[in-house]
């Protein structure tokens, strides 16, 4: 979220910023809103002065001015009572305006207009020559008998899945290979969160309320299914002060993550679900190395891919195609063979202080100064589903066969993932 002391003294940057995002939100009521209130915390100020002066000059007073005196104190606190009520009025309305208000970009994020493109920011690996014409990973999952689209509708309707076989033991391989990684190389700390979080959390992440529409919900409780791990890591250490010494926080989550909103209807398969499994890095940091950081926790996604030896691009996200707390994203897309396009496999995001303040997460430089919030920081490291299908398109054979990659193979416990024998009757 954005300060109210930051958008009323910078209006042109917050209106430059939605004009970038193609964001047609108008900040004019919060404008007024924000100087109605002054109004009425001076007017609710001016009131304790005189409510003050005529307590104090009551016990001196005669019994004619006395009960003068008692009309007046109870006039002023009607006053007060009455400015209250309608700042906590004003409050209200401006809180539910700032939380439907995105992040500012950073001024080296892409994007002179609204329609500005992402820019490929480099890329890593060469795309696999085929002397045949590959499939798509959904036609080589139904083949192998590892991925059952139909059973998975059957279930839950479409958009669902049910893995199968190897289909379930490379998807447990790849999160337990991924969770190694971040853990013993990269210094992150697991953690295995609740799969259903409250409104606050959702409200601190920045779901809440712009994507209510997309999130699955349990009206009873009014608690939400996760939409991805970044949720719950959040407000992990909301409304907390953190010592300097204790940053930066480090944590990697794999999580079930469910979402209304599965993405684009063209892409099959593992591509745009209901349900996915997704491990997720997240930092808390000091405000003055979050850039770093990010870069950083692009590289840690990036090892993941080079490992597996996925040829992938680096994509820098334009002001427009931003995610809603993010004021600078990095994303990693992977190449499909078979489907003939890249998929994004990862989103590295800083949100600076966006979620902080919403979730009250702050550090104190030192015993002495002021608390300052914390910098969150969010990356993909990676989405599994998506990953497993780059795996199966880029190391198809002709027979419709996948060769495991080497560094899954302990993982696997094979180096080939065959289709299934017919037994012999």
């Amino acid at each position: 979220m954005l300060s109210l002391d930051f958008i009323c003294q910078n209006p042109h940057i917050v209106r430059e910023a939605l004009r970038l995002r193609g964001d047609t939100r108008n900040i004019d009521e919060i404008l007024r809103l924000a100087e109605q209130r002054r109004g009425l915390l001076t007017r609710q100020d001016g009131l304790y002065a005189s409510l003050k002066q005529l307590k104090e000059a009551a016990p001196t007073a005669s019994a004619e001015q006395r009960t003068a005196l008692n009309q007046q104190i109870k006039v002023v606190g009607q006053d007060i009572r009455r400015i209250e009520l309608q700042s906590s009025d004003v409050d209200t309305r401006l809180q539910l305006l700032m939380l439907t208000l995105p992040n500012v970009p950073q001024q080296n994020v892409s994007g002179g207009d609204e329609q500005a493109p992402d820019q490929e920011l480099g890329h890593w690996g060469a795309r696999t020559t085929f002397h045949f014409v590959p499939q798509g990973h959904w036609e080589l999952g139904q083949h192998l008998d590892m991925i059952d689209v139909a059973g998975g509708a059957k279930i839950a309707g479409s958009r669902f899945v049910v893995l199968k076989g190897m289909g379930a033991r490379l998807e447990r391989a790849l999160i337990s290979f991924m969770l190694d990684i971040h853990t013993r190389e990269h210094g992150y700390t697991e953690i295995m969160p609740p799969y259903l979080v409250r409104q606050a959390a959702m409200i601190a992440a920045g779901q809440l309320p712009r994507f209510e529409d997309q999130a699955y919900i349990c009206t009873i409780d009014e608690i939400f299914l996760n939409p991805t791990a970044e949720v719950p890591l959040v407000s992990l250490h909301g409304d907390a002060i953190l010592t300097h010494e204790e940053l930066p926080v480090r944590y990697v989550a794999s999580a079930t993550s469910f979402r209304r909103d599965a993405g684009s209807q063209q892409k099959r398969g593992l591509l745009s679900l209901h349900q996915f499994n997704m491990v997720e890095l997240f930092q808390l940091v000091v405000p003055e190395e979050s850039n770093e950081v990010l870069e950083h926790m692009v590289f840690h996604a990036e090892h993941i891919l080079r490992l597996l030896e996925l040829p992938y691009r680096v994509m820098g996200v334009s002001a427009s195609n931003l995610p809603f707390a993010a004021a600078r994203t990095i994303d990693l897309e992977v190449w499909l063979p078979g489907s003939g396009y890249y998929v994004q496999v990862a989103s590295a995001n800083n949100c600076e202080a966006f979620q902080a303040r919403r979730a009250h997460i702050k550090f104190r430089p030192n015993n002495t100064t002021r608390a300052e919030y914390v910098h969150t920081l969010s990356a993909s490291g990676l989405m599994v589903g998506r990953t497993m299908a780059a795996i199966l398109e880029v190391y198809q054979q002709a027979d419709g066969s996948i060769v495991v990659p080497k560094v899954l193979r302990p993982y696997m416990n094979t180096a080939l993932l065959a289709p299934p024998r017919t037994p012999v009757k």
